[in-house]
């Protein structure tokens, strides 16, 4: 009796101590506060650019007034030496009247027009008035002499601090071609990190206008009130035929700073002819092209017998098949695309990557955006999971999927 009384106990209080389990899950309404969350990234990025442009383009004129004045300085340089010389020659002629004023005092046999003027007079008074306009005409001649070489000292001058000043404004010049480097170099780094946003902007507008497609209410879960994903029902290879050519893995090579290789890359003698399928039964998620022009395919996988959910990734293909569609529920019998070479590829292959997390989905905290996920994948392989080649069977090469 003692032993039922305990045991019904036990029985009331078992429901208390199971603790109930966390879903995570996303409304639409997440995805549109994130979509509009990197909409002001990059509208601010942009703006910042903006900024940086009018900084350059005010620098620019600037250093375009410069060299107007610049311009200038070296016409008013050679104007004073024009000046120079014209009145040095003022100053021959100026030199050789008052040499000839001079003779009348002189008594000598040659002839002299001052001389004669002067001895010309008809009296004294005649006389006097002539030595008189003699001796104003030397003054004259003295005191221009000596304004001219005033004036000659005045452009010596004023040419050295035009060419002081000319040294400054090189200087000067200098300091805001340096400036406009600088920034330059801020822009190029501010629109890198726009480019990122932008791409994640791109993403976001595509699986938002996806989820309304699907019929997503703002306070729809996505994945449990709408846009589900079928169960995986098992694994296959991405094409018919192929053959490894890079595995996943740290290497030599680096790809936008990063030597860590994400997926295995396959190819095939049929090249362009190759079909590529999804893996297995799934959910399109995302149907692009990146930055650097490759044609991708963003499947999402779940596996009802593991509860994991994965992400497959198909990239550098030559064409999508016009077949498929985003929201599509895909089974791994309907080839995605065409093998190529799009973006930066070295020859005509498939990059496929497997991880097992969601990429681009918010309430996956290892892969919500590329970033994290390129990390994610990196900890994973490091970890024992080599995506692809832990789920697949993918030996050296094959001929049936």
């Amino acid at each position: 009796m003692k032993k039922l009384k305990i045991s019904f106990v036990l029985l009331l209080l078992l429901p208390l101590c199971i603790l109930p389990t966390k879903v995570e899950a996303a409304t639409l309404q997440e995805y549109i506060d994130k979509l509009n969350a990197y909409q002001q990234e990059v509208d601010e990025a942009q703006d910042k650019i903006n900024q940086t442009e009018a900084q350059i383009n005010k620098i620019k004129g600037e250093i375009n007034s410069i060299n107007a004045e610049m311009k200038q300085m070296v016409e008013d340089i050679e104007r004073m030496h024009d000046e120079i010389e014209q009145y040095n020659e003022e100053i021959k002629d100026k030199s050789l009247q008052t040499k000839q004023l001079f003779q009348y005092l002189q008594v000598s046999e040659g002839e002299n027009v001052y001389y004669e003027y002067i001895f010309g007079a008809e009296n004294i008074t005649d006389l006097i008035y002539r030595m008189s306009i003699v001796e104003q005409l030397t003054d004259y001649n003295e005191k221009t002499i000596n304004q001219l070489e005033d004036m000659i000292e005045e452009n010596k001058r004023r040419e050295q601090e035009l060419k002081e000043k000319e040294v400054e404004l090189e200087e000067s010049k200098v300091t805001l071609s340096n400036k406009i480097s600088t920034l330059e170099g801020e822009k190029i780094s501010i629109n890198a990190g726009a480019i990122s946003s932008r791409e994640q902007l791109a993403i976001y507008k595509d699986m938002v206008a996806n989820f309304e497609e699907l019929g997503c209410q703002p306070t729809d879960v996505i994945g449990v009130d709408c846009a589900k994903t079928v169960s995986v029902s098992g694994f296959y290879r991405p094409t018919t035929t192929g053959y490894i050519t890079g595995f996943m893995g740290y290497r030599d090579l680096s790809v936008a700073g990063n030597n860590f290789h994400l997926g295995i890359d396959i190819g095939s003698d049929n090249k362009r002819n190759e079909r590529v399928y999804p893996i297995a039964a799934g959910k399109i998620q995302r149907i692009y092209t990146d930055s650097y022009g490759a044609k991708m395919v963003l499947i999402y996988h779940y596996d009802a017998n593991t509860g994991k959910n994965y992400s497959s990734l198909y990239v550098h293909l030559s064409s999508w098949s016009p077949n498929i569609y985003e929201g599509q529920t895909i089974t791994p019998d309907q080839y995605i695309g065409y093998m190529g070479d799009t973006g930066f590829a070295l020859g005509v292959h498939l990059h496929l990557e497997v991880a097992d997390c969601r990429l681009y989905d918010l309430t996956d905290r290892n892969c919500y955006n590329w970033t994290h996920y390129a990390q994610y994948v990196e900890d994973r392989y490091n970890q024992g999971f080599h995506g692809a080649q832990s789920l697949l069977n993918l030996p050296s090469s094959w001929s049936s999927r």
